[in-house]
């Protein structure tokens, strides 16, 4: 069970499910003559400055804007990076946090350490994120949909996730991961699937996720067996088991996890990811069978259905200057008999 759990522990830290984000890379916003209501945008410059404003109007070469503290203010294309709409509420929040200082909506808000939030990536947008152990790449192939592929020293596989907004500031999404170990520990590929609810926009929100994964052996219990002896062509004699019923142990784990994210300063978010997993657990019994072993009889399994707790949090840091986004955090994990305490650091960059 031990072993279950370590790996298990493993999966759910070094893979990803492919959790889109919101990129940096440039978006064009069109608008429609005789709009009702205004339209709030944000744009990010080639030197990281921030502009916001309500949208007037765009030609070719120039973008004008109504700024709250300038009024119109006409800015060249060639220096824009990114323009991003913003709700009403996201834009009079931001207005008055940018009266001391340049404030960013989150340009990765589908996702924590590892978890992802219900927040979806936009239709051609993109991100590569590497922690070492793991590499992986998610492309957003519609606005709800994305897929993704990684590569660890565990093992390859590929991640899909499906999502959309319900209503005002909540969002929903299902999604899964499949991963092939290049070991052989696992008979066949394993899985993960999730579904989850994000409540908040994209500068703070709160997750939570509930998931399950493959079923998986985890031993068995004997219930009946007898010893034959058996000699073999140069006349050695050895001794052979021969189980004729036992219970076949299944475990299927149950996941729990609530994450949060809030931006604490221009480029700085804080992050925390907790996780319950129960290693849910069942048996099979198996009679009438005749299963042989020369040498060697496996020990009987008891059930065992302990938790593991992972608490986490941390921070994630934007750089102006190289447009990579860097997670810094510590991670608990604890057990009925286990615990330990470890350090992540992750990297990743949006195309």
């Amino acid at each position: 069970m031990k072993a279950f759990n370590c790996v298990f522990t493993a999966v759910v830290f070094f893979s990803v499910i492919g959790s889109p984000l919101r990129g940096l890379q440039a978006q064009t916003v069109s608008t429609t003559e005789g709009q009702e209501h205004p339209r709030y945008i944000r744009i990010v410059m080639t030197d990281g400055s921030i502009k916001l404003g309500e949208w007037v109007n765009a030609d070719e070469n120039h973008i004008l804007i109504k700024s709250d503290g300038l009024g119109l203010v006409n800015i060249p294309k060639y220096l824009v990076k990114q323009v991003v709409e913003l709700e009403t509420s996201q834009y009079a929040r931001l207005v008055e946090n940018n009266r001391g200082r340049s404030f960013d909506i989150n340009p990765q808000a589908s996702r924590y350490f590892f978890a992802p939030s219900a927040h979806q990536l936009k239709k051609g947008e993109g991100y590569f994120q590497s922690n070492i152990a793991l590499n992986s790449v998610s492309i957003g192939v519609t606005d709800g949909l994305t897929v993704g592929g990684l590569i660890s020293f565990f093992g390859a596989g590929g991640s899909i996730k499906v999502g959309t907004e319900i209503a005002d500031n909540v969002h929903i999404s299902v999604g899964g991961i499949g991963i092939k170990d290049f070991f052989g520990e696992f008979d066949r590929p394993i899985g993960l699937f999730f579904t989850n609810v994000t409540w908040g926009s994209e500068d703070r929100h709160l997750t939570v996720n509930i998931g399950s994964g493959s079923k998986m052996e985890n031993g068995m219990n004997i219930n009946s067996s007898y010893e034959e002896t058996e000699v073999n062509e140069w006349g050695n004699a050895y001794t052979t088991t021969v189980v004729t019923d036992y219970d076949q142990l299944w475990t299927r784990p149950l996941m729990l996890s609530v994450s949060a994210m809030t931006q604490i300063s221009e480029n700085r978010w804080f992050l925390s990811e907790n996780y319950l997993i129960n290693p849910m657990q069942s048996s099979t019994n198996v009679p009438n069978s005749t299963l042989t072993y020369y040498g060697y009889v496996p020990s009987s399994n008891s059930r065992n259905d302990s938790n593991v707790t992972i608490l986490s949090m941390g921070i994630r840091n934007l750089s102006r200057r190289s447009g990579w986004l860097w997670d810094y955090g510590i991670v608990g994990i604890i057990g009925d008999d286990f615990g330990a305490a470890i350090p992540w650091l992750s990297a990743t960059l949006a195309f």
